[in-house]
């Protein structure tokens, strides 16, 4: 059975790479994106998956015991324990808790997404699992369409529409979308109810509370962030037409849609990741990096580079929690572990690593 990595093992060294190409010049920005896509599978919330060691399957008849409290996060590190659930124990938690939206999509398997766009369409929980996994190609925009209207609100299907219209080479549709989007004050990618179903699967198989938690948040998967990749460099080139056309005012209204997406991932409802807000700097810089440091724009609250030295100190501020993050987990109890994972749901990775850092200030 292959091993996955916990999440925030793997941003002491998949983040602090990330970190490291936002900060290069204006050229180079486009890279820091290039680090949220795997070519092979979507992003998950542990940013970079940790390569994976191969054990032999252990007899169904002596199932290993909980890891205790003192040896969990270490054998987490080593790959030595696996709290993937298996096909079967998959199949018997939708046996005991019934075929809905929230048990099919807690799997996070592509079948199983396909049977939750057979069964319920119009879910809009459902249509935004079948758009960021790229399921049902044949009939994208339908579901785009379909997402729109049942989550009016959400600027998410908005962003998803826009970045298929770019794609395509609509860009007036395309442009109208980004418009709509940044228009709208909610960002829901239903990360907070994925994971707790995700927690709840894993209490059905028998998994302690603290090792569901750390399950469910080492195989979240957040594809929406290569997606977003996507419609950065497509708001960038666009852009850059405007700045050589002379087009300032278009420019700068760009600027600002490009803006605020990049706010969605770093201050708004999409900052719960630690990957997600390095993905909004690194939207952001490339947004600052084709303004004239010294200038003002409307929807900033200071000068360009004011905003610029703002994300430094952030990736700078980030840089050092990520070194110090595997020996304060490391030093946890139980009830610390479980605490940290209940504060990143409440009020997200990054401030719950710095209640982590507190607290073993006080050790």
């Amino acid at each position: 059975m292959r091993s996955r990595a916990l999440f925030i093992v793997a941003l002491v060294f998949g983040v602090i790479g990330l970190v490291y190409v936002t900060g290069r010049k204006s050229h180079d920005s486009s890279e820091a994106l290039d680090a949220s896509k795997s070519n092979s599978q979507p992003i998950t919330s542990s940013t970079f998956r940790k390569a994976a060691n191969t054990f032999a399957a252990v007899d169904a008849a002596e199932p290993p015991s909980p890891a205790t409290t003192s040896n969990l996060f270490q054998l987490l590190m080593a790959g030595e324990l696996d709290l993937e659930l298996t096909s079967e124990q998959w199949a018997e938690y939708l046996r005991q808790y019934g075929t809905n939206v929230e048990t099919l999509l807690a799997t996070q398997k592509k079948d199983y997404i396909k049977l939750a766009a057979e069964l319920f369409p119009g879910d809009p929980r459902v249509q935004y699992a079948v758009l960021t996994r790229e399921l049902l190609p044949e009939a994208r925009r339908e579901w785009l369409d379909r997402f729109k209207q049942s989550a009016p609100e959400n600027a998410m299907a908005s962003y998803l529409s826009a970045r298929e219209y770019l794609k395509a080479g609509d860009r007036e549709q395309g442009l109208k979308d980004l418009a709509d989007a940044a228009s709208k004050p909610r960002f829901n990618d239903y990360t907070l109810e994925q994971v707790q179903n995700m927690e709840d699967a894993q209490l059905s198989a028998g998994r302690s509370l603290v090792e569901a938690k750390v399950a469910a948040g080492s195989e979240l998967l957040l594809p929406q962030l290569a997606m977003f990749k996507g419609l950065a460099q497509e708001v960038q080139m666009m852009h850059k037409e405007y700045i050589t056309a002379g087009a300032t005012a278009s420019a700068e209204a760009l600027a600002q849609m490009g803006h605020s997406l990049a706010q969605h991932l770093t201050a708004g409802d999409g900052s719960r990741t630690l990957i997600g807000q390095l993905v909004g700097v690194a939207i952001d810089r490339i947004v600052m990096s084709s303004l004239p440091p010294d200038s003002h724009p409307a929807f900033l609250d200071g000068t360009v580079q004011e905003r610029i030295d703002e994300l430094t100190t952030f990736r700078q501020n980030t840089r050092t929690l990520t070194a110090d993050f595997s020996p304060m987990m490391a030093r946890a109890n139980e009830n610390e572990i479980i605490s940290y994972f209940d504060r990143m749901k409440l009020q997200g990775e990054y401030k719950a690593m710095l209640w982590l850092q507190n607290r073993n200030k006080l050790r």
